[in-house]
């Protein structure tokens, strides 16, 4: 007595195997080739010295969100796959001819969903048995564990179910395989893209909103950008994420047997099969494209409202009516206008509704006194790990150990700060400035639980700007968190090493303990009394070229960047006779040159650069003190410091303030 699998059809399924089983051995072969015998073929020259390079490129292959290859494969071929298993529902004859056979259409959907699973999966099933066998029988067992080769296979199964559940889900409602695949990354890449663009339009719409808010929550959880960020998949996902993805490929599946149910056979070639999609797929597409429209419009003008809104409108018109010649397939839709305006005037008292701010977003201060902290800075990212995840060691794991050694997130919880910051915020939302200075977020951490979360551009170097950053920036709680070398301890510290980029001379290595408690207090006294000007000025790194590396006794590396104001440590380091065997003094410098290179429009034409040297000492020192330019325009020159064994440059501009000697010689340069 033969046992038969309710809805499972033997005919069918055999049928499918008979039809397209190329695809799962050339899917197969592609494995074989890429991963077993790629493998086998780097163990023939294997000698000592490229070990540890077999051991990361096997590693990597057997890690999906680090192989572009395989990750490529697995968004293609179970997408390419479901449309092929299902290709007779979008031909009127093949539609008709399936269906005319005495088999119910639920044992059609689950025969073919079947199959094409067996179809899909074979191909990673052989591999890990091969991979298996490798690991026994070859010298591969070095480079293999049983766990890893396992977990390759667990990662390519689910992304492979996964896509193929949506693309079979896709299939039930369109009537063109051209549309199904179209369909089925547009239903994957749609829910970001729209978030994307609505972020952006809401950053253009309401002042200080923050187009970061929520992206990583996205990035960290859509299947997609598992598979192609280069995340590791094992570290920062759980079992209940995959399981939640396990469940909603199972959902895609039984939903799509309910749809193909009701599917009529009539509608093969049909974009949309069921009209009561029209008006969501007309009305949806027409938002994307007009979202689309706004986003490149307003990007390529540098953030032109007037241009926001012609994009807006023209993605509009080009989305509703090529919705309409979609559906209704002929050219002759434009008495269909009626419905354009009616969605015109939806989206023109939603956007006024945003425009006029009518819920007080942009205004929205909260009280100093309900705030427990703020963050002030640049990293959203890092605002998300440390303190509304509390998992810090994921942003270690991202950019290395040590990341809060020198990036300490910029934390203020004094009343006087937290007041300070929402003065500020006062400030920039009466300012209104777009474009002027540095992106930074301002996000409250309220003490109801809640967060406000800001961004705005802030300007360091105006006046207004400075007017409210002064005093937050010179308060003891904001150096404390910016520059993490206030907190250092003499009786934690190994050693320390005093460099300078600028010069070819050895590095100065202290490790005595009266030298090491001096130099951290002197260090200590220079951060406290540092003015606004002098961290401004410092931030463009123009002052620092001498850098205090500190290890201490975890041997973990602290740097700090010594800038021109810190007068009583450069003063102490001058009389203990460390300054001179480390850093760039004038009289290491044996001439200077002046180096312009000339724009030369045919790009086959070598570029010879216009030079100058210098050999007078005053105008060499005064070279040597002018400081350096962040702006490079065509007024910018390259001045070359010879010195000894080697050579140090840096941007000057040619209309800075000198004396009249150097002004000649940057006429003579001109005038080459």
């Amino acid at each position: 007595m033969t046992y038969k699998i309710p809805y499972l059809n033997k005919a069918l399924i055999l049928s499918d195997f008979k039809r397209y089983w190329w695809v799962s051995a050339l899917y197969t072969l592609v494995l074989m080739a890429y991963i077993p015998f790629s493998h086998l073929m780097k163990t023939i020259e294997m000698d000592s010295r490229n070990t540890l390079w077999i051991q990361e490129t096997i590693d990597r292959t057997l890690n999906l969100s680090q192989d572009n290859f395989q990750a490529i494969l697995i968004c293609i071929v179970p997408v390419l796959l479901a449309t092929l298993i299902f290709r007779y529902l979008q031909v009127d004859k093949s539609s008709v001819m399936m269906h005319s056979l005495p088999i119910k259409r639920s044992s059609h959907y689950v025969s073919h969903c079947f199959s094409g699973l067996v179809l899909l999966l074979i191909p990673a099933v052989l591999n890990c048995l091969i991979l298996i066998l490798l690991n026994y029988l070859t010298v591969l067992e070095s480079f293999y564990t049983l766990p890893k080769i396992f977990i390759w296979l667990g990662f390519t199964t689910f992304f492979s179910v996964l896509f193929y559940s949506i693309a079979v889900f896709v299939g039930m409602f369109t009537g063109s395989s051209v549309a199904q695949i179209v369909f089925t990354y547009v239903v994957q890449i749609l829910p970001v893209g729209i978030y994307v663009l609505v972020k952006f339009s809401l950053a253009q719409l309401l002042y200080g909103f923050a187009d970061a808010t929520n992206s990583l929550f996205i990035e960290d959880n859509h299947p997609l950008f598992w598979l192609l960020n280069g995340t590791s998949l094992r570290d920062l996902h759980t079992v209940g994420y995959f399981m939640t993805y396990i469940l909603a490929a199972v959902m895609f599946l039984v939903l799509g047997w309910f749809v193909y149910k009701y599917r009529k056979l009539e509608t093969a070639g049909d974009i949309i099969v069921f009209p009561v999609l029209y008006p969501v797929f007309k009305y949806g597409l027409t938002f994307c494209i007009m979202l689309v429209g706004g986003t490149y419009f307003c990007g390529v003008s540098r953030q032109s409202f007037p241009l926001l809104m012609f994009g807006y409108i023209l993605g509009s018109v080009l989305g509703y009516f090529v919705a309409e010649i979609l559906i209704h397939k002929s050219f002759k839709v434009l008495h269909f206008y009626k419905g354009y305006l009616c969605y015109s005037a939806v989206i023109l008292i939603l956007f006024g509704g945003i425009s006029l701010d009518v819920f007080g977003f942009v205004n929205r201060v909260p009280n100093p006194e309900e705030v427990n902290k703020v963050y002030f800075g640049y990293n959203f990212e890092e605002w998300v790990y440390y303190e509304k995840e509390k998992n810090p060691d994921y942003l270690e794991s991202r950019y290395g150990k040590g990341y809060f050694a020198n990036n300490q997130p910029l934390f203020l919880e004094s009343k006087e700060n937290i007041a300070g910051i929402t003065e500020l915020q006062r400030h920039l939302i009466k300012e209104r400035k777009k474009g002027e200075g540095q992106s930074r977020y301002i996000i409250y951490s309220l003490k109801n639980g809640g967060y406000i979360i800001r961004q705005y551009n802030i300007n360091e170097t105006d006046q207004n700007d400075a007017a409210s950053l002064k005093p937050i920036y010179e308060s003891v709680e904001y150096k404390k968190s910016r520059f993490p070398a206030i907190a250092l301890r003499p009786d934690d510290i190994k050693l320390i090493t005093l460099n300078d980029n600028r010069s070819s001379k050895r590095p100065v290595i202290l490790t005595g303990e009266t030298d090491i408690q001096e130099l951290t207090e002197l260090l200590e006294n220079e951060i406290i009394k540092m003015s606004y000007e002098d961290m401004v000025s410092g931030k463009s790194g123009k002052d620092q070229y001498i850098r205090i590396s500190v290890i201490d006794n975890k041997d973990k590396e602290t740097n700090i960047q010594i800038q021109r104001s810190f007068t009583s440590l450069i003063k102490w380091l001058k009389n203990k006779g460390y300054y001179d065997r480390f850093a760039l003094l004038l009289d290491d410098i044996e001439s200077v040159e002046l180096e312009k290179a000339d724009r030369i429009s045919n790009s086959k034409q070598a570029v010879i650069p216009k030079r100058v040297e210098i050999k007078e000492r005053e105008v060499i020192e005064e070279l040597f003190n002018v400081d350096p330019s962040t702006d490079y325009n065509s007024n910018t020159i390259t001045v070359r410091f010879n010195i000894r064994n080697s050579s140090w440059e840096k941007q000057v501009n040619i209309d800075t303030a000198v004396s009249a000697r150097l002004k000649g010689y940057f006429g003579e340069l001109a005038n080459n």
